[in-house]
């Protein structure tokens, strides 16, 4: 394996998942991926916490108009606030260049919002758009969400999403996903075939640095 120690993102339009149970460290991991970009709208549907320091909430996707908002938190966690998820992924679209991050697919999808999250990530690299999503039960959404990231982050599971994992990437991630504890992830880059494990507090050796398999 050759390793290409160059500090690195994830390009413009590659979407990364993150999947693991409650507490183990998957809303921390992609609250550091999103520092590492400008102009990142952050759809929560779990209730207040601290987890996103930094970034504006917004009642309105309306903030996305201006430049001042470039970090932005809409919270529609119920049916009848639907509609500002719905135009945040609208405008999103529209202009480009944003990186969206959803923190809980199985509830967006609940609130109606499927179509638009796939729309953008099936297109978004043709508008410069990122997704990342985060989910506690892969088995109970849709694997087209799984099968759409090029990054993909596995913390602890239970067995029956651990399978959806496997079956939606390769079965080298399964033994790496059965072995985790605390905070560790099992990480697959879909674009380089590359298989490895990290903590979600040391970043530097996964999505961070890019590494490569020389064939």
């Amino acid at each position: 394996m050759t390793v290409d120690t160059k500090p690195s993102i994830w390009d413009i339009g590659e979407h990364v998942a993150a999947v693991g149970d409650t507490g183990t460290g998957k809303t921390y991991l992609m609250s550091k991926l999103v520092r590492m970009r400008n102009y990142v709208t952050i759809l929560r549907t779990k209730p207040d916490d601290i987890t996103f320091p930094g970034f504006r909430k917004a009642k309105h996707a309306s903030a996305m108009e201006s430049v001042m908002y470039d970090r932005i938190l809409l919270e529609p966690r119920y049916e009848h606030q639907a509609r500002e998820g719905y135009e945040m992924l609208e405008k999103a679209w529209i202009h480009g260049n944003w990186t969206i991050v959803i923190d809980e697919l199985w509830y967006a999808e609940r609130l109606g919002l499927k179509p638009y999250i796939e729309r953008l990530l099936t297109q978004g690299r043709s508008k410069k758009i990122t997704v990342i999503v985060g989910m506690q039960r892969p088995a109970m959404i849709s694997r087209f969400a799984i099968a759409s990231c090029t990054h993909l982050f596995s913390f602890r599971l239970e067995t029956r999403d651990a399978k959806t994992i496997r079956d939606a990437t390769t079965d080298r991630l399964l033994p790496e996903i059965d072995s985790l504890r605390g905070k560790d992830f099992a990480y697959y880059n879909r674009r380089d075939r590359l298989v490895t494990t990290g903590n979600a507090r040391r970043l530097s050796d996964t999505i961070v640095t890019r590494k490569s398999i020389a064939n």
